[in-house]
């Protein structure tokens, strides 16, 4: 009850000040008699002062509603420049990143944008935005700026599949950079990947770098394409136990790069037709 007439007093205070001042005016004129209302109208200047005063304090809710709704307005407007800006920011240093990247390596690069993720059988692919018309071809690799993450199994004219590396099928001759040791690096299930046959008295340390070898027949050399984070120990193999985890984030690429290398035809052509040739052999036994 008592907020209601504060709200009413509120809302109308100007009026009933009015209305008040009038009925004071008029009981002034009826008296007349200025010498008996000179100290009375004193009173009433004091009273009236003090009674504004008082009444002041009271907020007036509609136009707290309003002001509250403009400083939300505003307070979105605000939040919504700042993503902007800090998209702007991440979007800038992105391509300033991309642009470096592309003016230091030593193949000639394609830039592609990422616009589909498949998986089938349990293998994994990308789609991304370039194809014939851009010069890609089949078997070329897909990097991002930090390392390798696939190769090109299909194109059409403006799309290309990217087969990614965390596919059991993926086998791929690369080294230590610090020794120059050769292994062959396969995905070992998960995020994580390995390097096979690599003799355990040779030197690998944790932390070094895995890059692709002269030997691969499929990719280019020198390549980065992960860190080797555990060195685990297996008395019962003559072989490293390498857990190796990859530069790039391939669940997560958006930007990548053709890496316009095709390797030896011939070369890879001798070696297909020499592998369907064991196959066959060992089908008739």
């Amino acid at each position: 009850m008592f907020q209601s007439f504060v709200n009413f007093i509120t809302k109308f205070k100007e009026y009933l000040t009015f209305l008040a001042l009038v009925i004071l005016s008029y009981s002034l004129i009826s008296i007349g008699n200025t010498q008996q209302i000179s100290g009375f109208r004193s009173f009433m200047i004091v009273m009236t002062a003090w009674l504004q005063s008082t009444v002041s304090w009271i907020p007036n809710p509609v136009a707290l509603k309003n002001e509250n709704r403009a400083l939300r307005e505003l307070n979105l407007e605000l939040s919504e420049e700042v993503t902007r800006m800090r998209s702007a920011s991440v979007e800038n240093d992105k391509l300033r990143g991309m642009l470096d990247f592309l003016g230091k390596s030593k193949y000639e690069l394609v830039n592609a944008e990422v616009v589909g993720r498949n998986s089938i059988d349990l293998k994994s692919y990308l789609t991304i935005d370039k194809g014939n018309n851009s010069g890609i071809r089949r078997g070329m690799a897909v990097r991002t700026d930090a390392g390798l993450i696939g190769i090109v199994i299909g194109i059409s004219d403006n799309y290309s599949v990217v087969e990614l590396l965390n596919n059991n099928n993926i086998k791929i001759s690369a080294k230590i950079e610090r020794t120059g040791i050769n292994g062959i690096f396969t995905w070992a299930g998960g995020e994580y990947f390995t390097i096979n046959s690599i003799p355990a008295s040779f030197d690998v340390k944790k932390g070094d770098l895995v890059i692709s070898s002269n030997f691969s027949n499929k990719y280019p050399p020198d390549i980065p394409i992960g860190n080797v984070i555990t060195v685990d120990e297996d008395n019962t193999s003559i072989f490293h136990k390498l857990r190796i985890k990859t530069l790039a984030n391939i669940k997560t690429a958006e930007e990548v790069f053709v890496v316009k290398f095709i390797p030896n035809e011939e070369r890879n052509y001798l070696i297909e037709n020499i592998e369907k040739r064991i196959i066959e052999g060992e089908n008739k036994k």
